[in-house]
């Protein structure tokens, strides 16, 4: 398998800064990019991995707590101490750890912290593996397939009211249901987390999209289907969707892994 993967962030229209982090990175080779490069690689022994946290807390906490999540599950998963997880179930164990103990050392640096207190951040992670793509899930940070132009979004939002029904409710009444918005559980505000893992098979062409909720909330999965669809360059791709998620009036940071299995 062989996959080519871009990421893009931007810091919407309505925020101050940008608090999303994200990470795309050959696991085999111990190569992290966090910057808007295309990594193309045939996926190696130990997977390859993408990822993407939206953080929350007051002052500088979220920017704080979506990079110490990127770099925290990145650095357990490549340290050179632990067996190599090839297999697919040591695997998905492995990046189940990997989840807890960024939400450990997220949840401790705040204690120890007092104006970063409630720091907390969402993280969604995506692995490639053996010829099949591992998703794990704390918050609402969504991942979706794109195959033959049709989308499957393959997280639930582990939020009170997802985002489809709240820009229902919020066309409908006139109301700003982003107040009611809560977020059931995320890394760092609690000791102890609950990682939603899924497994989904890939095949050539298929594309995978993580992407924070300042693109979900605003632009509908048909639509971030028919402009992955319709883009042959994932690049210009994740800057269409950045378009029309800052059109829309960029309400929060928005920020899109993509990934296309080329063969």
């Amino acid at each position: 398998m062989r996959i080519e993967a871009f990421a893009r962030t931007d810091v919407g229209r309505a925020r101050p800064g940008n608090e999303d982090a994200f990470l795309v990175a050959d696991l085999t080779e111990a190569c992290a990019l966090r910057h808007s490069v295309i990594l193309e690689r045939k996926v190696g022994k130990c997977g390859v991995l993408l990822l993407v946290a939206d953080g929350m807390g007051g002052m500088a906490a979220g920017e704080v707590a979506s990079a110490m999540a990127t770099d925290a599950i990145y650095a357990y998963l490549t340290e050179p101490s632990r067996p190599k997880a090839t297999e697919s179930g040591l695997f998905v164990t492995r990046l189940q750890d990997a989840f807890r103990t960024a939400n450990d050392g997220i949840h401790e640096y705040a204690r120890a912290h007092p104006t970063l207190c409630g720091m907390g951040t969402t993280a969604t992670a995506a692995g490639f593996l053996d010829g099949s793509v591992y998703v794990a899930q704390v918050g609402d940070s969504r991942a979706y397939l794109v195959r033959d132009g049709r989308i499957r979004q393959l997280t639930q939002d582990q939020s009170l009211i997802p985002h489809e029904a709240r820009r229902i409710e919020h066309a409908a009444n006139g109301v700003d249901a982003d107040h009611r918005h809560v977020i059931l559980q995320a890394l760092g505000p609690a000791t102890e987390v609950s990682v939603a893992m899924t497994r989904q098979r890939v095949q050539r062409e298929d594309a995978l999209i993580l992407c924070s909720d300042g693109l979900s909330s605003v632009v509908s999965s048909d639509e971030i289907a028919d402009v992955v669809s319709g883009e042959s360059s994932i690049c210009t791709a994740c800057d269409r969707l950045v378009g029309l998620a800052n059109e829309r009036g960029g309400p929060d940071n928005i920020t899109i892994v993509l990934a296309r299995i080329t063969r």
